[in-house]
Order: structure tokens, then sequence, then C-alpha cells
């Protein structure tokens, strides 16, 4: 309003009252009108009766099937504003919200749905039900004039992505998460579903989005799409499990208020540095992206992560020392990377940092002092790694934290005693390392404490019962300190812990009586190991001990003579360990019973109480009984049993007709005589050993001869027999098979060539039989037992120059050099054998499983191959002993024997070579001319 500078002074003074009057009356009028607005909405309106009979419509379409669903609660003569779960209403009784998530629902929802005559409706949330796979239905544009919020993920929506949703010009947040939608090219489809949404702040496209055809899709297009859609406001983008492969490109840092970013679970290669220094990003998900390679960038002052994941990516390099300057981060995750080297000593300034997880990396060093700095960790986890000295120490005030994971390191010294004063602490991990002192007591007693595992260490000392505090009980639910040099009794202040559920003492120097009775108030206690302690569990057999949730106990190497008696009554008892004591007489009958698994090798049994008894009704699985002294015929077995080793005991007999569920059998070393029966043919073996007996006939013809195609059996030793016949070619079905002993029989056949088609094939043993003819094929397949690091065929008949080529495998295979002329080994697959006898250094070897996985071997023995041995023979240099004695090989021994700097055995003895001396760096052996 224009003062009228052209009038007198009473005027100009009537004018200023006037003004001001005016506006007095017009700010009273405002505060009025607020008063009366919010007495209205805040008294609740009651619901229109339209809108209550549109939800009631809106359930009855549905079937309900689940007793806890929201929509129960929706009955008629009952108010939908203030008494139906999941619905909201605004001040003139209108539904404004709906929040029928995980409800339970099953069925269609069609456009003519009565959920799209709330026309006020708002925010929609129908998340975790089951739309029958059926689209999303075009009626949600009837709601585009106040639909803001809509979540329709994990419902099970279908289809093409509906671009009637691009007609909800509104929305502030979208999620379309977890649903099976198609977008058959983003620059289209998806540009036009997002195209007008310029008010949009979160979109939810987690495991939904993909073409339909390819396996992954550009990231960089995808995102480059979203960038360019001019969503200014948007802050949340998720795109989890969408399967975007490639490198991400910059066009991302188009979106300047973008707060948080989650892309893990894809196929994503490259993550440009430029994108951590978004102004406002808080929250950075790269995690499980398993080809995602690159190196933290240097964080600038005030960056804004509070929030970064890495685990599970190929991000390798150092923690810059810049880290510090992350001021408000509160979760950094970067398990399972390649970072190296040691921390640096500004991570301990994070002070909010509340989850830290450093785990299966490299790490080196000693933990920053300035760990100790930390006062709102939650977890913990620096686990599998090269971390050396004291372990981290905690402040006195850090009452947050609830789970420690320090396991798989170098950590040396005692237990800081800050440790047990942690009242939060849940899990605590520091298993596998070098830790020493005595074990605080005072750990035992934590108020929350639940795990923990301080097994693998050198823990020393007593735990001492006086020392422990009579009034104080135990949440501790799982407790391992095996594998420690603790002595003393076995403390009984264990028998507080009336939580416990699973007890480890083994592999320590416990001595002592232990009584049973100490255990049965420990109501929840399902796992007891006790195994290679210097101690006597008492048996009292006048009294029926009963530890009522006890399914598993092992007790081997504890100096017993008999079962124990009080685990007959153990009614939970379904696997028992009481291998390598000195139990003597006959196994008894209840072990049948109840029992799903029996180890009771490596004692001195002699027989059984009632071996033809019916055990129809056992639902024993797995029983070791190798290495006693059984002897006799075998008694009749469950058919429920998976796998027997009755190994090293004197059976006699004809070999059992094996049950049909039975995957693994091991009758070694025994006196069994006779064909192998046909039942054999009946199962899907896993591993099959019926070596050192005196088997004879030929191998059944129908084994792994089935619709099946496809075995999974690992290891097949049927050497040290008296089998004739030929190999069947069924074996080809056996593709996982790695180890093959057929040695020490009279099979007559010739080469099985077609086994080179069994790419796990690691062990082949074929000597002292009768196989005999040339070693030779028109073409080497380049897969050609292309796993093959041991083979022996010594001792037969086959002929023609040595077949060394047909073995590619072995040129630089499992063992290669380095520069510093030290070895290491190639990662191989699982061999499953107890022990493989190879002739080396002029006497037969007997070698372990761990042993095999690095030998590398070749024995072509006591033949009748002819010829020159090839000079390509020094290529062979993962060769570790070499055979090829008593054979008719002719000419010089090739130079090229020396670049074999693994050899530690090589006989080339009774042919017709010339040659004085050879050395290697592991030999020097001199020849006759």
């Amino acid at each position: 309003m224009a003062f009228p500078h052209n009038h007198p002074s009473w005027f100009r003074f009537f004018f200023l009252v006037l003004v001001s009057f005016t506006h007095l009356v017009y700010s009273v009028s405002l505060v009025n009108r607020a008063a009366i607005h919010h007495n209205i909405s805040s008294t609740p309106s009651p619901c229109r009766p339209d809108q209550s009979l549109a939800l009631l419509q809106f359930k009855s379409s549905f079937s309900i099937e689940y007793n806890l669903s929201k929509l129960w609660s929706w009955k008629a003569n009952t108010d939908c504003c203030t008494s139906w779960e999941g619905v909201s209403c605004d001040h003139f009784g209108y539904v404004i919200g709906l929040d029928a998530s995980e409800s339970g629902l099953v069925g269609n929802i069609d456009s003519n749905n009565s959920l799209f005559n709330l026309h006020h409706l708002q925010n929609v949330n129908l998340a975790y039900n089951d739309f029958n796979s059926s689209s999303i239905p075009a009626g949600f544009t009837r709601l585009n004039r106040s639909l803001t919020h809509l979540n329709l993920s994990s419902s099970t929506f279908s289809g093409e992505v509906p671009l009637v949703i691009s007609q909800l010009t509104n929305l502030i947040s979208l999620d379309l998460s977890h649903l099976d939608l198609v977008v058959k090219s983003p620059n289209t489809s998806l540009r036009t579903l997002i195209s007008n949404f310029s008010s949009l702040m979160e979109l939810h496209l987690d495991g939904s989005m993909s073409d339909g055809y390819t396996s992954a899709t550009s990231a960089h297009e995808w995102l480059s799409v979203i960038a360019s859609a001019e969503l200014h406001h948007l802050q949340v983008l998720t795109l989890s499990g969408c399967e975007l492969g490639g490198s991400i490109g910059t066009s991302l840092l188009n979106l300047s208020s973008l707060s948080h970013l989650d892309l893990s679970h894809n196929e994503i290669t490259y993550f440009p540095q430029q994108m951590f220094h978004l102004p406002n990003l808080k929250v950075l998900d790269l995690s499980y992206n398993f080809n995602l390679i690159g190196s933290l960038p240097e964080f600038l002052p005030g960056t804004a992560l509070q929030q970064l994941f890495l685990t599970y990516t190929n991000y390798t390099g150092r923690i810059p020392h810049s880290i510090g300057n992350l001021k408000q981060l509160t979760n950094f995750q970067v398990g399972n990377c390649g970072f190296f080297g040691p921390l640096p000593h500004s991570l301990g300034d994070l002070e909010q940092l509340a989850f830290l997880d450093l785990s299966w990396n490299n790490f080196e060093g000693e933990v920053p002092s300035s760990f100790s700095n930390f006062s709102s960790l939650e977890e913990l986890d620096m686990s599998f790694n090269g971390f050396v000295g004291p372990l981290p120490s905690l402040k006195a005030s850090c009452m947050t934290i609830a789970q420690i994971r320090l396991s798989f390191n170098e950590f040396s010294g005692p237990i800081p005693s800050s440790y047990a004063n942690l009242p939060n602490l849940t899990y605590l991990d520091l298993s596998n390392n070098q830790l020493n002192g005595t074990i605080p007591l005072s750990l035992f007693t934590l108020p929350s404490l639940q795990d923990m595992y301080l097994d693998q260490n050198k823990f020393i000392g007593i735990l001492d019962d006086e020392a422990f505090p009579n009034s104080i009980s135990s949440p501790l639910k799982r407790l391992d300190l095996s594998y420690n040099l603790l002595v003393g009794n076995i403390p009984k202040f264990i028998s507080k812990f009336t939580s416990l559920e699973y007890l480890d003492l083994s592999s320590n120097n416990f001595h002592g009586a232990v009584d049973p009775r100490m255990f049965t108030s420990l109501k929840n206690l399902s796992v007891i190991h006790l195994s290679d302690n210097i101690m006597l569990l008492i048996d009292t057999s006048d009294l029926v001990i009963t530890i009522p949730s006890l399914s598993e106990f092992a007790a081997s190497s504890c100096n017993l003579s008999a079962v124990p008696r009080f685990l007959r009554y153990q009614p939970q008892l379904n696997s028992l360990n009481l291998s390598d004591n000195q139990i003597q007489g006959k196994m008894p009958d209840w072990l049948w019973t109840n029992l799903e698994s029996v180890d009771l090798s490596n004692n001195s049994l002699v027989g059984f109480e009632d071996p033809f008894s019916n055990h129809s009704s056992s639902s024993l699985e797995i029983l070791d009984l190798s290495s006693n002294h059984f002897e006799g015929s075998l008694p009749i077995f469950p058919s429920s049993l998976e796998t027997l080793d009755l190994s090293s005991n004197h059976f006699e007999g004809s070999p059992p007709n094996f049950p049909k569920g039975m995957d693994t059998i091991s009758l070694s070393k025994n006196k069994f005589t006779g064909a192998i029966p046909l039942t054999i043919c009946n199962s899907n073996w896993s591993r099959i050993d019926l070596s050192h007996n005196q088997i004879s006939g030929e191998i059944p013809s129908c084994l792994f001869n089935s619709i099946m195609g496809r075995y999974p059996i690992s290891v097949i030793d049927l050497s040290k027999n008296k089998l004739q016949g030929m190999i069947p070619d069924t074996f080809v079905n056996c593709r996982d098979l790695s180890v093959l002993d057929l040695g020490n029989n009279q099979i007559d056949d010739t080469f099985p060539f077609w086994l080179e088609h069994l790419e796990s094939l690691q062990v082949l043993m074929l000597q002292s039989n009768k196989f005999h003819g040339l070693i030779r094929r028109r073409h080497i397949a380049n897969s050609s037992f292309e796993s093959l690091h041991i083979i022996s065929l010594s001792a037969n008949s086959f002929t023609g120059r040595l077949p060394l080529k047909y073995f590619p495998s072995l040129y630089l295979k499992g063992i290669y050099e380095n520069d510093d002329h030290q070895t290491s080994h190639s990662a191989m697959s699982d061999v499953t054998y107890t022990f493989l006898m190879f002739p080396n250094k002029g006497q037969a070897l007997e070698y372990s499983s761990v042993q095999i996985l690095v030998l590398n071997a070749i024995d072509l023995s006591s033949n009748l191959f002819d010829g020159e041995i090839p000079t390509s023979i020094g290529d062979y240099k993962s060769l570790m002993s070499l055979n090829l004695s008593h054979n008719s090989l002719v000419g010089k021994i090739p130079s090229s024997l020396a670049n074999l700097r693994q050899l530690e055995s090589l006989d080339l003895s009774n042919n017709d070579l010339v040659g004085r001396s050879l050395r290697t760096n592991k030999l020097d052996v001199s020849f006759g001319a």
C-alpha cells in the first residue's frame, strides 16, 4: 500500500492507525483459523460408509491364508478409520492410507476392483501377497490425482512393465521390487515408465527388471536412462539383483540429490571413483558384485558417506588414510574382498562407527591402538586375515558392542581385560589364533554372552571352580574351548550354564574323573565333545542318568574300555563317536535302536551281541567299525544304512548284499571271497572301496549302467583282489570320479582311452594286471585326462612308444614353479581317499589323501615299451616321481630331464639307455652305459 505523502499530518496519523488496526484484525483471524483447523484435524471423523464398503469388497475379493492378517480386523459395523488395522483416514473420513502388506492375500486384482474407488488414497502398500502372477492392473490410474506412495514389491505381479504406472505423476515413492517384470528395452519402456515422475524421491526396482532374454543387462544403459529422466528430487535408488552387468559409467553424477544407492547382487565390473563423491550420498551398496574391480578413492573432508558396503567384490588395495575423513561413517563392510596391508590409524578415529567388517581379506600387521577410540561399535569382524600382535583393545565405555569375530589370524598374547567388561556382548569368536595365558573366568559371567569360541589357541591353566562366583549364572549357549592346553578337572561350574546347548572341551589336557551327572541339569544341552583328553568317565551302572536333549556325544581317545552305559538312556541321542579307545568285547545291541551315526573305529571289539536280530526299525545311517578285531560273517545290517566302513578287520565270506540307499562302502583289508554281488548296481554311490580282499570274478557290467546317466561317485578302489575280465565301459558315466584304483588284479584289457572323458579323474592306478597292446590313437583330444596327475601302468604288457603325450595334464598342472623356485599348489577337487600305495625311491610308499593332492607321478615300469625317451619329458616340470624301469627303451638319457626340478624319485634302470649322470636340484643319479 502506497503512503499518501501529499496529505496533512493529521491524515497521515489517522492512516497509520487504520493500517495497524487492519493488520491486527488480520493476524487474529489467522490465529483463529489455525486453531479451528487444528481442532478439526485432531478430532477423528468416522469412516464414510462408501469407504468401508469399498474396503470390505476389496477384502472379499481374496482368499486369506494367514491367521494374523491385518484384514481380519476389518469387520462391518466398526469404524474403518479407528478400528481397522492398516487403514488410515483424513479428517473428513476418507481413506488416505492402505497397508495390506504381508496379509496372506491370494487372488487377482482387476481394474474394476473396489480398491480403485478410494479416490483419496495417498499411500498403498500391497507388498508380500500373492496376486497369482497377474499383470499390474490399469485401475491404478484412477488414483493418479492423490497417490504419492505405491509399494507392490514381492507380490507376484508379472508381465511387461505397465506403462499406466507412468500416469501416477504425483508419486514420491515407487517400489516394484522382486516382481517378474520384463523391460524389453530400457530406452523405451523404462524411460516411458519414469519420465513423468518429476516429484519422485524413492525408486525401488530390486530383483524385478530383466529384458527376458539375456543373462546380464547393460548397467550403463539402465543408469543412463534413469539419470536422463530429470528425476531432480530422487534420493533413493535401489537396483539390487537386476542382473546388471558391465561398467556403471558416470551418468548418475547428474543425480545430485541421491543419498542412497544400492547396486548389490549384480554383475557390475566397474564403478567410477567419482561416484563416491556425490555430494549427498550417504549409503552406497556395491556388495555381491563378484567381478567388480576397483580400489577405494581418497576421501575428501566433509564426505557425506554413512554406510559403505563392498562385501564379496574384487575391490583391492589398501584402506586409505583419508578414511578418517568419513566422520559420519556408521557402517563399513568390506569382507571377502582383496584388500591388503596394515590398517590406517585413522580408521580408529571414526567414533560413530557401529559395524566394521574386514573379514576374509589379506590385511596384516598389528591393529592400530586407535581402535580403543571406538565408543559406538556394535559388531566387529576381522576374521580370516593375517593380523598379528595383541588383540584390539576396546574402551571400557564401549557398552554397545554385541559381536566380536577375530578368528583365523595370528593374534598372540592374553585376552584383554576390557573384554570382560562388555555387558552387551552376545558373540565372541577368538578361535584359530596364537593366544596364550589363562582364560579370564569373568568372561563366563558376562550377562549377555551366548556364544564363546576360544578353540585352536594356546590357552593354559586350570579353570578353577573355587574362583567362580557361586551366585552368578550365565546365558551361554555355545562354548568351544577345544584344542588348547588347559589342564585340571573339567570345571563343575559348567553345570550352572543352564542355557548351554553346545559344549566342546576336546583336545586339551583335562584329567580326572568326569561324572555325567554334572550335565543332567543342562536341559538344553545337545552336543558334548570330550575327545582327546586324559580322563576317566565315571559309569554309574546303578543309576539311570538322563541328559534330556543330548543328541551328539564324542569321547574318542579318552582311554575308555567299554561303551558308557549311561548313553543307553539318552532318548535324543543320534550321533556317537567313541573311536580310538580300548573298548573291548561285543558291540551293544542297543546302539542300533535310535542312533543315526556310530563311530567305534580303532578299538578292540570282536563281535556283536545279536548279529542277526531284526533291525528293520533302525534309523542308523552311518556306521564305522573299521580297525577292530571283528571276524566271521557279516551281520544283517539295517536297510537305513548309507555309509558303512568295516575296513581293517577279519570279516570273511562273500561280500554282503548292499542296501539300495547306501552311497559309501569300505570293506578293505578283510578276507572276503567270491564275486561282487549284483546288488552293488542298485545304489547311487559316492565311494566304493573293496580293496585288499580275495574277491574274484568280473566287475559287474550293470554297475553305473542306468538311465541316470551320471553318478556322483568320487572314489572306486577295487585293488588287490582277484578280479578278471575287462573294465566296464559304463564307468564313463562316473563324471565326478577322482580316483580309480584297479591295481593288482587279473584284469585282461587294452588301455581304456574312454576314461579321458572323466574331467575330474586325478588318480589312475592300473598296475599289476594283464593289460596289453599299444597305447596309441589317431587324434589326441584337447581335454584328454585334463586333471590326471598320478598314473601307474606298471607290471602289464603294454607295447610301443612311451605314451606321455596322451597325458598333457602332467605338463605344468598341479604344481608350477615360481621365480623364487618355491612351489605352490593349484586348487584340486576333494579326493576322499584314505591312502595310496605308490612306488617311490625303490620301495612302495603309502601316501595319505593330503599327500595325494600334491603328488605328481608317472609309473610305466615293467612293460614292453620301446624306442627313445622323448626330449619333451623335460616339459613335465611338475613331476615328483618318474619310473620307466624294466622296459626296452634305447638311446641317450635326455638332458632335458634336468629341467624336472621337483623330481624326487627317478628310476630308468633295466633299459638299454646311454648316459652316465643326471643332476637336478634334488637328485643326483648315475647310470651305466
